[in-house]
């Protein structure tokens, strides 16, 4: 997930045109989304950086991770614009107009161990977004053990101090979904399930794979 980049940080280009998703988000949405509401994110915290030299070479999740090293002056508004940023790049990473990939033997084996099929997961999630108290974003996550859960966040938390690495997930703030779908957001929730990108919460999964046995290999042996 883009975990060496660092300052100047930069938008993630997206790997679909914006009008790719007619049936299912506008032009419009997906064009403020994207290029106002993420940009704008990224512009903020670039510009919180500019005096901050030892958060430079830092990555997004080191960031949020590590936000006491940040000062008090500066620290609401660079959590924030780092938050916004890194679940947006999650969120459109998430989304593919063309899902012909199916998700892979091990994520599926992950997710029916803890939701017994792929079609009590998938209920389970959409009611996690119908039921997040407020605004904010929903996840599949996987913990250090390799376990994978569904995970509501208010507001622009991310999962990040909490040991938990997304992979994959949807953003329910209005300005998502409201242009085409105003209030009724099971339709929006539904519609989107149409279209995870396995390819990229696949490759996700393995890398947090990956690095929970990292961690332990490091662990220190008594």
């Amino acid at each position: 997930m883009y975990i060496d980049k660092h300052y100047p940080f930069e938008m993630i280009p997206l790997k679909y045109p914006l009008t790719s998703f007619s049936d299912f988000l506008d032009f419009q949405t997906l064009s403020i989304h994207y290029n106002q509401i993420y940009k704008g994110y990224i512009d903020e915290l670039n510009k919180n950086l500019q005096d901050l030299k030892n958060l430079q070479t830092l990555s997004l999740d080191e960031i949020l991770f590590n936000e006491n090293f940040i000062p008090t002056t500066k620290r609401t508004k660079t959590i924030h614009a780092a938050s916004g940023a890194y679940n947006h790049q999650i969120i459109f990473e998430s989304m593919t107009p063309n899902p012909i990939v199916q998700i892979s033997p091990k994520l599926k084996m992950a997710i029916e161990k803890k939701y017994q099929s792929l079609n009590n997961f998938y209920q389970e999630f959409k009611k996690a977004c119908l039921n997040l108290n407020g605004c904010g974003f929903v996840f599949l996550v996987c913990d250090k053990d390799g376990k994978v859960a569904i995970e509501q966040v208010l507001g622009n938390k991310t999962t990040v101090k909490a040991n938990l690495c997304p992979i994959f997930g949807i953003d329910m703030f209005e300005h998502a979904y409201y242009l085409k779908y105003k209030n009724d957001k099971k339709t929006y929730v539904e519609q989107w399930l149409k279209y995870i990108c396995f390819e990229y919460a696949n490759n996700e999964y393995e890398e947090c794979l990956k690095a929970i046995e990292l961690n332990k290999k490091q662990e220190p042996k008594f």
